[in-house]
């Protein structure tokens, strides 16, 4: 754990170091409620909430003390599926008594286990661990579950969606006694309206606050993969994959969620990454993950651009069980997008390339139906399994790609602390 944790603090150093001191924001996780198992085929069981919506909030004042009163919150939002349903996610907002909250859900369905996982988030924290598992049962009522902290006291987290007279119907419970008796301190009600309402999704937002640092990747395009089989063992093997990648904004554009495939030599990767913009510190958060890990655990990817496009973007990992710090480049090179990823095994003063991925843009018809079909039934090798240690941003990017490559190396992450802020405060 300190070999882990000094990362951090370099990667957190490193970034500061460019943008100015802030706060490291919090891990992924792993789940930490066993939910019961199920059989059942639910990827499309969120299908009912996909749309434009009204939406109307009643929040518990006081949670946990008996408290009887509630008030009340409007707002909108606006649900969009990928991975031909297995995936989804909600943007939108509360218009509270005394503050303004633009929040999210990110929805990932495992076609093995046949769970779905939901994590929360807004714009002021970012990912808010830990993700609720769960799943819908025949007669279309989902829960979901996650061990947490409210003001120092251990809980289970619920979160509970019904259909009433056919409109999404939300609520959020704790439990202070291993689910024994619950206590519900927020719902939420959907009205369904025209996807040209006014909302959060299509207004506009200054220019000037940096939250258009990634406007040139919206879209749809092909993409170029090259990556390096053995990272960090002084190799020049190469490889290549193409596929494809639609970017879509939220947020007013502080936020992007791109949803992409790999065809690889061996396999097919589905993937999807969530950039979120922070405006108050002025930095990018960058979440990655996959149709089978879900969001990989570990800490997101922090940064910005600079003056000149560039944008780059740190966080700690490990390989081959070492300590490393990761960077994410972004740059415009003859007028098309450009990533790479990097390692260093040495504090920063030296970095390996080891991926690197170029974007043409397309239509978008040229990729929907790729992008409905391929991600619908993706599988991926060995990674994953339950025998194995919960696989980090880092290892999940490295392994997927030696598997597809046919060489899986010994990558394996480390548990992050994660912090105990979350949605669950935001009343």
């Amino acid at each position: 754990m300190k070999s882990i944790t000094g990362a951090l603090l370099i990667a957190a150093a490193l970034f500061a170091a460019s943008v100015g001191a802030a706060p490291v924001p919090a891990s992924i996780p792993a789940p930490n409620y066993n939910v019961s198992p199920t059989s059942r085929d639910g990827r499309n069981d969120f299908n009912f909430e996909l749309g434009s919506w009204r939406t109307h909030y009643r929040l518990l004042r006081k949670r946990l003390m008996r408290s009887h009163d509630w008030y009340d919150c409007s707002g909108t939002s606006v649900i969009r599926s990928f991975w031909g349903g297995s995936g989804n996610l909600e943007d939108g907002d509360l218009k509270c008594p005394k503050r303004y909250i633009a929040g999210m859900t990110l929805r990932l369905y495992n076609a093995q286990t046949h769970q779905w996982s939901l994590w929360w988030g807004t714009k002021e924290l970012g990912v808010s661990p830990p993700q609720q598992v769960g799943h819908f049962d025949a007669n279309g009522v989902g829960e979901f579950y996650a061990h947490d902290k409210w003001q120092g006291k251990s809980i289970i987290c619920r979160f509970q969606w019904t259909k009433i007279h056919a409109n999404p119907h939300f609520e959020q419970a704790f439990s202070v006694d291993s689910g024994k008796t619950w206590e519900t301190n927020w719902t939420t009600d959907y009205e369904r309206v025209s996807p040209t309402t006014k909302g959060l999704w299509n207004a506009h937002g200054g220019a000037s606050d940096g939250h258009d640092g990634f406007d040139f990747l919206l879209g749809a395009w092909k993409t170029h993969y090259t990556r390096l089989r053995h990272p960090l063992a002084n190799d020049h093997e190469w490889y290549r994959c193409d596929g494809t990648a639609t970017v879509r904004p939220f947020w007013s554009g502080s936020g992007n969620l791109e949803v992409g495939g790999l065809h690889c030599p061996a396999q097919y990767i589905g993937a999807m990454t969530l950039r979120l913009y922070d405006a108050t510190k002025r930095q990018w958060l960058l979440y990655w993950g996959t149709q089978k890990i879900g969001l990989a655990v570990g800490p997101p990817q922090v940064g910005r651009f600079d003056e000149h496009g560039i944008g780059e973007f740190f966080a700690p990992g490990t390989y081959d069980g070492k300590p490393i710090i990761v960077r994410y480049r972004w740059e415009l090179r003859d007028g098309h997008p450009h990533f790479e990823q990097a390692f260093s095994p040495d504090r920063g003063k030296t970095w390996e390339t080891n991926w690197m991925t170029d974007y043409t843009r397309v239509n978008r018809r040229e990729i929907s139906g790729a992008c409905a079909t391929s991600f619908h039934s993706v599988a991926f090798g060995r990674i994953g399994s339950t025998a194995a240690p919960p696989v980090s941003l880092t290892a999940a990017l490295v392994i997927e790609a030696n598997v597809a490559a046919g060489c899986v190396q010994d990558c394996r992450s480390q548990h992050l602390l994660a912090t105990d802020a979350g949605v669950r405060g935001l009343s």
